[in-house]
């Protein structure tokens, strides 16, 4: 669009360009003041106290200045609190209804000791911005700092419903400021199964393993397929609490809790190899990696008992090692007198010494019993078995006292141990004869014969 003016008399086209040049004049000091501002309030940029009072000085009316030089005070080692205060107070006037004003006018009380004022200055802030988290966490902080425990609670869970990345933080200060009270931690976690996972797994951490399990058993199990239920389950298996680790392992690969409450847990997970393995979750599961030596696996169509087998088939290298590429952990009672019992079927299996089941143990290296070598040819599924004694959990070179100075405890009859199922084949000498055919295992058992 264009318009046309057309000036015929010397003195309106003089009046014309000088309302243009004084509107470009207004606009131009508009945006130089803008900018300005704009720059000087950036709380990005270091910029002194001194600086900012002489640029209030030249715009007084701007309201983001006065509160960026009240911000500057309070931080200011000087702590100039009564001149910031002031300050805050024409930034909020020139602008009552902007929430940061409130939280710096919040911060500048605070630090005259108006812990009461700052208190009514935070409540205007969120009463302005209700859904900004940045407040709701820093109002329940202030409330903390009155020791108005129960009103910080509450601001804390809004704080966390709204972002459950604030929990860890906000649990670790809370314990320590409660007196590890467990009951407001409670308090402040949202109603959903993450929360409450990590509610379990802080308490784990703090040592309150039964509080924790309680959490953990009460979530919906459908809820806990991610990496956050695994953690949980390695944190236990770590302070050494096994036989709670394999329970609520069980209630998760069964995708349901009663089926680990109700009765004896299998020792030996998954004997029959029917069931797939549930990613994420293989801490008593059987473990199956790679060898240069053979192909191993789950396969179908031959098997004891129900439908697959673990399957060897060795490669035909000589001097062929197994050490670990099968495993499952499994939990027992140490001192106390078991039996091994597994079905074996090979074909065409030449070997100068077949591979063994065998038993391992990372607290004792020296235990390890193991079945006979199976043996070279063809046979169908035979049963083989060994007995063992579970190994001590507290090993032979435990220190005479534990970190607190006390002579530590002798072991239960009811502590539990773990220990490995694993197949191995150690060579006898720096070579032997090339192995070949196919190995099957099926149908794994461990139970007490005492």
């Amino acid at each position: 669009m264009t318009i046309e003016v057309s000036l015929r008399k010397r003195a309106a086209a003089v009046t014309f360009i000088a309302c243009v040049a004084a509107v470009s004049a207004l606009l131009a000091r508009q945006i130089l003041f803008n900018f300005i501002v704009f720059s000087l309030s950036d709380s990005r940029m270091p910029i002194s106290a001194g600086a900012l009072e002489t640029a209030t000085q030249y715009f007084p009316s701007s309201p983001r200045l006065s509160a960026r030089l009240a911000e500057a005070r309070v931080s200011d080692p000087d702590r100039e609190v009564t001149a910031a205060a002031g300050e805050i107070e024409r930034a909020t006037r020139l602008s009552p209804y902007d929430y940061r004003f409130r939280v710096v006018l919040a911060l500048a009380r605070e630090s005259q000791g108006d812990l009461a004022g700052a208190e009514t200055s935070m409540r205007d802030a969120v009463s302005l911005a209700p859904s900004n988290i940045d407040v709701r966490w820093r109002l329940a902080n202030l409330l903390l700092r009155e020791n108005k425990i129960g009103a910080a609670l509450v601001e804390f869970r809004s704080a966390i419903t709204r972002d459950q990345s604030l929990m860890p933080v906000t649990l670790d200060l809370l314990w320590r400021l409660t007196g590890e009270d467990l009951g407001s931690l409670q308090s402040v976690v949202p109603a959903n199964p993450q929360a409450s996972l990590s509610l379990a797994s802080f308490l784990l951490k703090q040592g309150r393993t039964q509080e924790a399990v309680s959490i953990f058993e009460k979530i919906d199990h459908r809820a806990l397929a991610g990496p956050g239920s695994s953690d949980f389950i390695d944190v236990l298996i770590s302070k050494g609490e096994l036989g709670l680790a394999k329970r609520l392992w069980v209630g998760l690969v069964a995708g349901e809790p009663t089926v680990a409450s109700t009765g004896d847990l299998p020792t030996v997970w998954n004997a029959g190899f029917e069931m797939d393995q549930i990613s994420g979750l293989g801490q008593f599961d059987w473990r199956i990696g790679e060898s240069s030596y053979a192909a191993i696996g789950i396969a179908a169509g031959t098997a004891r008992g129900g439908s697959r087998s673990l399957r060897i088939d060795f490669s035909g290298r000589d001097t062929t090692r197994l050490d670990g590429e099968i495993s499952q952990r499994v939990v027992l009672v140490a001192g106390k007198r078991y039996r091994l019992e597994y079905f074996v079927k090979t074909q065409g299996l030449v070997t100068t010494e077949g591979p063994r089941v065998t038993l391992r143990c990372d607290r004792d290296p020296a235990w390890t019993p193991a079945g006979a070598a199976i043996a070279a040819g063809n046979a169908d599924w035979a049963k083989m078995q060994f007995d063992f004694v579970a190994p001590r959990r507290l090993a032979a070179a435990a220190p005479l006292v534990n970190a607190q100075g006390n002579l530590p405890r002798p072991p239960s009859s009811q502590e539990t141990v773990a220990v490995t199922v694993t197949v191995v084949r150690t060579p006898r000498f720096s070579y032997d004869e090339p192995m070949r055919g196919t190995i099957w295992l099926d149908d794994f058992r461990i139970f007490a014969i005492d």
